[in-house]
């Protein structure tokens, strides 16, 4: 069964946070501490990818059918600063983390279908400073944005092992344009499956300040390709406080009916009472509210359109766990 056709299906559960998982586990002291590098997780994905696969397994265990894999901060660029990389060395890392899922499914759920999902980061990520939360990334065109994603794309594009591909935490709206059409450009012929998860100011605005409702009628109404139509299976939104989603599904909703069309299929995962001073990258804090979590599940539920939920920085197996069994309810 495809990505596609298992939201199609009934709703699924996705995975929770890996970077902050991998924080809450290493010491501030430890070498192998990711606060506040511009690897992340990645780093713990070169040096010891065995941690990566025992959170994966941990998910699995809770009830996820989803993994995201770990390179939301490994693109090719990111990987040649900061590890003076080439493009082999960096498709060696990238196939490392789609390893490190298939190594937990064949651990945890060697008969069960798990999707694996490659990340692909927003340029943001590439920047380190914040920028995934603000949209704010200077004078760069959309041409260049397309080139900035396109080796990580081309690769998971190949992948026989890859069912789909995330580009997450999205900020900013040309953003959104490039990566439309570069998948026009690169998957006409494999037609691997995608999704876009937005990063948001709030309910109501894309974190550079677009109206989503702009958003979401450029991705409802505009004429694109077959290949855009068949493999685009679901937007939605991730790393957003988790009090904001409702409303976010609401806004996506309202857009669809005004324009009298379908609405879109909706993939959630946002974050648990995570707080970021974006003075300081490395300096945020999670104030977590545990019997808000599955009231806020549930209401996600009561929309027939979001297909999709897991969550993002700070949550856990515990929150997924919640996750699966409020979602089973629902689909029976």
């Amino acid at each position: 069964m495809s990505f596609k056709a298992a939201l199609h299906a009934q709703r699924i559960v996705l995975d929770g946070a890996l970077g902050t998982q991998l924080e809450e586990t290493i010491p501030r002291e430890n070498p192998l501490s990711v606060k506040g590098l511009p690897l992340w997780s990645t780093k713990v994905l070169i040096q010891e990818p065995s941690m990566i696969t025992k959170i994966h397994q941990s998910y699995l265990e809770k009830g996820a059918s989803v993994l995201i894999t770990s390179l939301y901060q490994a693109s090719l660029q990111t990987l040649q600063k900061h590890e003076n990389m080439s493009l082999e060395q960096s498709r060696q890392v990238w196939k490392k983390s789609i390893d490190c899922a298939k190594d937990a499914v064949k651990l945890v759920k060697p008969s069960s279908k798990v999707f694996i999902v490659a990340s692909i980061g927003p340029y943001g990520a590439f920047l380190a400073n914040g920028a995934e939360y603000s949209g704010e990334y200077g004078d760069i065109s959309i041409d260049k944005l397309c080139e900035y994603h396109r080796e990580m794309l081309e690769y998971f594009a190949a992948s026989d092992d890859v069912d789909c591909i995330a580009f997450e935490t999205i900020p900013k709206f040309e953003e959104v344009k490039a990566i439309l059409k570069l998948a026009d450009e690169v998957l006409s012929n494999c037609r691997k499956e995608f999704y876009i998860t937005l990063s948001c100011k709030n309910s109501a605005m894309l974190a550079d300040g677009t109206p989503l409702a702009d958003v979401f009628t450029y991705m409802l109404s505009e004429d694109f390709s077959k290949t855009v139509k068949d493999c685009f299976v679901a937007t939605g939104c991730n790393c957003v406080p988790f009090e904001d989603v409702a409303e976010f599904i609401s806004n996506a909703n309202k857009t669809a009916v005004s324009l009298n069309v379908e609405p879109l299929t909706l993939i959630v995962y946002p974050n648990y009472g995570f707080e970021n001073d974006m003075s300081d990258v490395s300096q945020y804090v999670f104030k977590k509210s545990s019997e808000k979590w599955a009231q806020a599940v549930e209401k996600w539920c009561l929309f027939t359109n979001v297909r999709g939920i897991g969550g993002c920085c700070s949550t856990g197996p515990e929150e997924v766990a919640q996750i699966s069994k409020i979602v089973e309810q629902h689909n029976h």
